[in-house]
């Protein structure tokens, strides 16, 4: 060693011994050291020389201490396609050049006495010693960090060649300690699929794109799958578009953890089913349309029925009138004013007959067609109806009226309206009471509408009944005849003119039976 200028120094002998002893102590346990060391340890002499090296150099490239020394280096352990630079490097290093390898670990490829080929970090320092130049280096086998690094960097640029080429829309978000937090990347698909920009997407959290209604949905499931009460989440919900349109997606959710097991971020995936939601409720439309046509048609078909029913049951009436006068006719050819009025009672039977006859296929031609509408006289209608069921009846009956107004109907089908509802006033009368209608009709000053009430003294319709005899063919369990259409076909056609027909009690027993139309034009 070199001391300052002009200093002096004192050594005892016992100082000499003593710091000989110590450094003899520091070289064992420096020697130590490099022998236990981890990582190989070699000192090369000035020509690349093994003149020592490690346990670990021993383990690591499979030659003994006693076999290495004084071997070259390049001939134990550089594979052959580097050989050349290798001892180029020593050539430039002995002309006093600057060595390429220095103390900065570098990676370079080794190879064992068995001819493995290991991938080895490298770093080499140079010093002075015994009078000569030497050379040590620090040798880590990295070939399975490596290899782990290279399947590492292999499978996230899988990952991200399928993350950015997927034909599904894919988000990566992080995660927060119950929900799903801002957008950390998002591919070509999702951002076409949700009009955002990559940057727009990528300032924005999860639930800010989320439907309100389902982000409730996401509050109550994310944490389970955070926590990893279950795997992934899959199903349907909406996200908002840059536009404001909402996108029904298959949603799919799943989390990336760390080896402890807790979340790191997550993985969305959406396939836009938009189309296909519009697709099936335009399909649920459709066949509610087709139901609600179905049963349009078959109201149709059960109206058809019944109103042919009840026409039949009317023209039994005229028949019934013709056949009585008929045999009076024939019964009285010696009376000629009997058989007068029985032949024109038979003419009048027959044109209302014919006329019924005319109106059902009128009807029937026109059906679903607009009502033909006239003016129709009330008072006269109720008269010929009232005069038409005095011949029909057995015994004495009573129809009176108050002043009625003409009304815009349709003749043939309001007539049974009429005939229908005093028929049943003059029919449902207990024994020994004179059957007894009568007629009024009163404006709504409000809406002009007319409300015409038939009451009777008959024998009544209990409450709970009076919706239930508007239904066809129900009857009431009484000993008097019907069939049960009439009332039934009164409603149809009171309805097709935009009106309403029901049934209250009268103040003085027997029933009241009202029928509200609207003025015409308003139905």
């Amino acid at each position: 060693m070199e001391g300052g200028a002009g200093r002096e120094t004192s050594v005892s002998r016992a100082d000499a011994t003593d710091g000989h002893h110590a450094a003899a102590s520091r070289d064992q346990l420096l020697f130590a050291a490099m022998h236990t060391s981890p990582d190989a340890f070699v000192v090369l002499d000035h020509e690349d020389r093994v003149e020592w090296w490690n346990r670990a150099a021993e383990r690591l490239f499979g030659w003994s201490v006693e076999e290495a020394v004084g071997q070259l280096l390049t001939d134990l352990v550089v594979p052959e396609p580097y050989k050349a630079a290798h001892d180029e490097g020593l050539r430039r290093r002995a002309a006093g050049g600057r060595p390429r390898l220095g103390a900065d670990p570098v990676q370079v490829e080794a190879v064992c006495r068995d001819g493995r080929h290991i991938l080895v970090e490298l770093s080499v320092g140079e010093l002075e010693w015994d009078g000569g130049r030497r050379f040590h280096a620090f040798i880590r086998d990295v070939t399975d960090r490596e290899s782990a690094r290279t399947a590492l960097e292999l499978s996230e640029n899988r990952f991200r060649m399928a993350f950015e080429n997927a034909p599904v829309g894919m988000l990566l978000t992080e995660v927060g300690d119950a929900d799903f937090g801002r957008v950390i990347s998002a591919n070509p698909a999702a951002v076409k699929m949700l009009g955002y920009s990559q940057e727009e997407l990528c300032s924005m959290s999860c639930s800010e794109i989320t439907h309100p209604d389902d982000a409730r949905r996401d509050a109550r499931l994310v944490p389970r799958l955070l926590s990893g009460a279950v795997d992934k989440l899959q199903y349907e919900k909406r996200f908002i578009g840059r536009d404001g349109r909402h996108v029904w997606v298959a949603f799919s959710a799943t989390v990336v953890r760390e080896v402890d097991g807790s979340p790191i971020h997550s993985i969305h995936q959406l396939v836009d089913v938009t189309q296909r939601r519009s697709a099936a409720q335009e399909l649920v439309r459709l066949n509610r349309e087709l139901r609600r046509a179905n049963e349009e048609l078959a109201a149709a078909n059960a109206e058809l029925d019944g109103f042919s029913a009840a026409v039949a049951h009317d023209l039994q009436n005229p028949l019934t009138a013709i056949a009585m006068h008929a045999d009076l006719l024939a019964e009285s050819e010696g009376e000629r004013a009997t058989a007068l009025r029985a032949a024109a009672a038979i003419a009048r039977a027959a044109r209302r007959m014919n006329s019924l006859i005319e109106g059902l296929l009128a009807y029937s031609r026109a059906e679903g067609a607009a009502l033909r509408r006239e003016e129709v006289d009330l008072d006269a209608l109720v008269d010929d109806v009232a005069n038409e069921l005095a011949v029909l009846s057995d015994r004495p009956v009573r129809v009176t009226r108050d002043d009625l107004p003409s009304l815009h109907v349709e003749a043939i089908l309001f007539r049974q309206v009429v005939s229908n509802v005093i028929g049943n006033g003059l029919k449902y009368v207990a024994p020994g009471v004179v059957p007894h209608v009568h007629v009024s009709a009163e404006k709504d000053p409000a809406t002009h509408a007319w409300t015409l009430r038939f009451a009777d003294n008959g024998i009544g319709v209990a409450p709970e009944s009076r919706e239930r005899v508007f239904e066809a063919f129900h009857r009431e369990a009484t000993a008097y005849p019907g069939n049960g259409i009439g009332l039934a076909t009164c409603r149809r056609i009171v309805e097709r003119h935009g009106g309403r027909i029901w049934i209250e009690g009268g103040t003085a027993g027997g029933t009241v039976v009202s029928v509200r139309l609207p003025v015409d034009g308003d139905a």
